[in-house]
């Protein structure tokens, strides 16, 4: 990976500040115990999510997850999240869930913004998928071209060409997800 270029700018402009620092990326477990912490990070992450998806938070300012919810009462045992952490610093967090056809789904994937276009999310794509070997579905929006290449190149790095695509029937207020599949 290069590093991180401050870019070029009008002597009237300050200078941006520099990235995070991207490496060493690392996976946490998590389980109940980190309520706290999965539940702020899952605010950012439906933050993020509520344009595409036409979200509004509730009155009290906060916005709903309930995959996360259920995850953290314990409901669906064979459900699965780790926090990534980049050189010491929070970087987000991964969930996985076993499919209906016997395989497993990214079903919640958050880097913080700051640390997006760095690497850490195929670094920690690829790490995921490694742990378990075969048949992987993974949606995203295709309607995001960056979800759309980012998950098209995690599929890629983990089988080659050996992937396919197909769209969810539509569903009313929202737009269809589109997954990717592959065995590992």
């Amino acid at each position: 990976r290069a590093p991180w270029k401050t870019p070029t700018l009008p002597a009237d402009s300050s200078p941006l500040p520099l990235r995070p620092p991207s490496e060493p990326v690392e996976l946490i477990p998590l389980d109940r115990s980190h309520h706290a912490l999965l539940e702020n990070l899952g605010q950012l992450y439906r933050y993020d999510l509520s344009e595409a998806y036409r979200l509004l938070p509730n009155p009290d300012g906060t916005f709903n997850n309930r995959r996360l919810d259920r995850f953290l009462a314990g409901i669906d045992a064979e459900h699965r999240a780790w926090l990534i952490t980049v050189a010491g610093g929070l970087g987000g967090f991964v969930m996985t869930a076993p499919t209906d056809t016997g395989g497993t789904s990214i079903s919640d994937f958050f880097v913080v913004r700051a640390l997006r276009r760095s690497g850490v999310g195929q670094e920690t794509a690829g790490r995921v998928i490694a742990m378990f070997p075969g048949r992987w579905s993974i949606g995203y929006q295709s309607y995001n071209p960056g979800a759309q290449r980012f998950w098209s190149q995690v599929a890629s790095d983990a089988v080659g060409d050996k992937w396919a695509t197909h769209d969810d029937p539509p569903v009313e207020g929202r737009p269809p997800d589109t997954w990717i599949t592959f065995q590992t």
